[in-house]
């Protein structure tokens, strides 16, 4: 059977799932794990479990929440953020989530709330990027070693710091940009093993 028949007969979810599993894991590979402080294994393990969640929630009888999620994995620490209309919605997620090996804690920022549409989500974008950027400038901020997720104004961080000065600055960024109504980190202050 040659690798075209194959292809051909994966249904476009399949090739979907299959594609963006490959784009996350090289990307992780090759881009984070150079300059991240997390080792190249604990950089896969955090990719699978990520993986693991959104097949969970791209299933047939969960699919409705696929969109309404987005998941971050720092060192086993899973984030879940995005919005829902229901607070039954809300535990769906968080019992979804949990289970996967390798997962340590879950914390669910899910917001229950009617709010949204183009304008939020693009006020949303805005200081994402406007955050991701200063946190890539700032000296004594290593960037790699967070992720950001903005809802509804709201930012949530993920990630380690080396010292509490590194942490404070992060904070001070994220706290300070323009149009952010609050910060909810889980940011751990560890130096790196000797």
């Amino acid at each position: 059977m040659d690798v075209n028949s194959t292809t051909r007969k994966m249904s476009p979810i399949s090739r979907f799932v299959s594609a963006t599993a490959l784009l996350i894991t090289v990307t992780a590979m090759q881009g984070c794990a150079a300059v991240e402080d997390r080792k190249l294994k604990q950089v896969a393990t955090d990719t699978e479990i990520r993986l693991d969640i959104n097949k969970r929630f791209f299933d047939g009888k969960n699919h409705d929440l696929f969109f309404d999620l987005r998941t971050n994995v720092y060192e086993g620490r899973v984030m879940l953020t995005g919005a829902v209309k229901s607070d039954f919605n809300r535990r769906r997620i968080s019992t979804l989530a949990k289970g996967i090996p390798g997962v340590r804690t879950i914390y669910n920022n899910v917001q229950v709330t009617d709010a949204g549409g183009f304008k939020n989500t693009a006020n949303d974008t805005w200081i994402k990027t406007k955050i991701t950027s200063q946190l890539l400038t700032e000296k004594g901020i290593n960037s790699a070693n967070y992720q950001t997720r903005v809802v509804n104004a709201e930012v949530y961080l993920i990630g380690r710091a080396l010292t509490h000065n590194e942490l404070g600055k992060v904070l001070q960024i994220a706290k300070r940009t323009k149009h952010v109504t609050n910060v909810v980190h889980y940011i751990e202050v560890r130096p790196l093993a000797k």
